[in-house]
């Protein structure tokens, strides 16, 4: 819960807000006039916990950012992605902190930022819990990322924002901006990319069913009220024998 908390205030504390992406996405992004990349992408594993698989054919292109929208059905735990880096999780950059406890519901759709610094991008996400319903099982479906290559970096520009303002007046649209490496900063200019041959991948989630409510309410409100007597039996056995004593 701590590093929860510690993770909020690292992106308030870098101005990391929902505004991030959405306002950017808002925009007229500037889209490559020569790229166009093919792409696979496959949601492995059964239960409420999956691989998020991506496989980019970028050629000679060195990495790529994706803006992956998780819908309200689906999270991260960019806790996880972080301290997984090492077994080849990419690095992350969500809109806002995400609350991995919410059911689908109630949660918002979350904007993810994912760097790839490889053509084969593997990433955990996981179902949210689905309201109750009269089938056992519910289909959800998680869309293809907007994909981005690099067209502002420090390679080629010593100035960074000075670069991404002199190509946005040429071409008369913006870049996104977004992380050159694993931090936050320094931010590079990406230009929106065309992939060809990928669909949404969906996926089976069980689902409570309606029928069932009233012996799960039932059974909750026992288990309380049991749990309480208990509790209160217990007390009450304890004060006697101190009275004994």
């Amino acid at each position: 819960m701590l590093q929860r908390i510690l993770w909020s205030l690292v992106l308030l504390l870098q101005c990391q807000s929902r505004d991030r992406w959405t306002t950017q996405l808002s925009q007229h992004l500037c889209q490559s006039e020569d790229q166009v990349i093919s792409a696979t992408r496959t949601l492995a594993n059964s239960g409420f916990h999956k691989d998020l698989t991506t496989n980019l054919e970028l050629d000679e292109i060195p990495r790529a950012f994706l803006l992956e929208n998780t819908t309200s059905h689906f999270y991260m735990d960019i806790d996880q992605i972080k301290e997984g880096l090492f077994l080849g999780y990419p690095p992350v950059f969500p809109d806002d902190p995400i609350d991995v406890e919410q059911p689908a519901d109630s949660s918002p759709a979350h904007i993810v930022g994912v760097l790839c610094e490889t053509h084969h991008v593997t990433l955990p996400v996981h179902h949210r819990y689905q309201p109750a319903g009269s089938q056992p099982y519910s289909s959800v479906c998680i869309p293809f990322p907007r994909v981005f290559i690099p067209v502002v970096t420090p390679e080629d520009y010593s100035d960074l924002e000075l670069g991404m303002e002199q190509m946005e007046e040429e071409r008369g649209c913006k870049l996104l901006r977004a992380p050159c490496g694993v931090n936050s900063f320094p931010e590079c200019g990406w230009e929106e990319v065309a992939v060809v041959g990928v669909q949404e991948v969906c996926s089976s989630v069980p689902v409570g069913l309606t029928q069932d409510l009233p012996i799960v309410q039932i059974s909750a409100l026992a288990a309380v009220f049991i749990g309480f007597s208990a509790i209160v039996y217990v007390m009450f056995c304890r004060k006697e024998k101190s009275k004994a004593t």
